[in-house]
């Protein structure tokens, strides 16, 4: 039994040295009385001596109850030591800008021309591309988009990301029967995980070319956390 559990220790470790998943820092401001803006800034390292490449959509940002199956940042965010498994509690300004501007549209047509913009820069979706129903020009856009979201880093490189979150100072959570209070003096602290997976090359490629692209990256999959950091919730 302790050969196993030494063979399960140095596959973790040899999968989680592949790359470091890091909280750099978090600052916050209190921009308006009612709003917290935190800016975190974060980095992925390549530890190894070898080229890696993987998938990562990096603007995509999900509570952990909403984000297992991502291929974007997923975070949990913890009270003390307990791990609260709650929804979304950072606010989206896009979308509520995005919203409050299709409120204000004056016909149909500008409301149309503000959701292609939208899907467009947040999503990298074609809108009349979707209307078509047309199957082959939606592979070949999804295609674009997955291809678009390689990344591929060279021994010990290190690439880096800043992410700005919004909390609108909301305190109390239900989901199902399930009550979430962040506390106002307790210390809060908030972790990233990625799950790196191939499986979408092996559905969305399969031309020759795409063949060869793939097979020329060293591609790498697994899950990473990252360190936890404190994060300012208090009064």
């Amino acid at each position: 039994m302790r050969i196993i559990y030494l063979l399960l220790f140095f596959i973790t470790f040899s999968i989680s040295a592949q790359i470091e998943l890091k909280i750099d820092s978090i600052t916050s401001i209190d921009s308006i009385p009612s709003e917290r803006k935190f800016t975190v800034n974060y980095h992925i390292q390549n530890t190894t001596d070898k080229e890696i490449s993987f998938v990562l959509f990096p603007k995509s940002f999900n509570p952990n109850m909403r984000g297992s199956m991502s291929q974007g940042i997923v975070y949990k965010i913890y009270q003390n030591d307990e791990f609260l498994d709650f929804e979304d509690v950072f606010i989206n300004k896009k979308m509520d800008i995005f919203k409050k501007t299709m409120e204000d549209a004056k016909n149909q047509e500008e409301r149309t021309t503000i959701l292609k913009v939208f899907l467009k820069k947040e999503a990298n979706m074609d809108l009349d591309s979707i209307k078509s129903k047309n199957e082959k020009i939606l592979s070949i856009e999804d295609k674009k988009t997955i291809k678009s979201s390689i990344i591929t880093l060279n021994p010990r490189e290190t690439i880096s990301y800043t992410k700005t979150l919004y909390w609108n100072k909301k305190r109390y959570f239900k989901i199902e029967d399930n009550e979430f209070y962040l506390d106002e003096i307790k210390p809060h602290y908030i972790e990233f995980t990625i799950t790196l997976t191939e499986n979408d090359f092996n559905k969305k490629f399969y031309s020759k070319n795409s063949e060869a692209l793939l097979k020329n990256l060293n591609f790498i999959k697994g899950w990473f956390t990252s360190n936890k950091v404190e994060i300012n919730f208090k009064e």
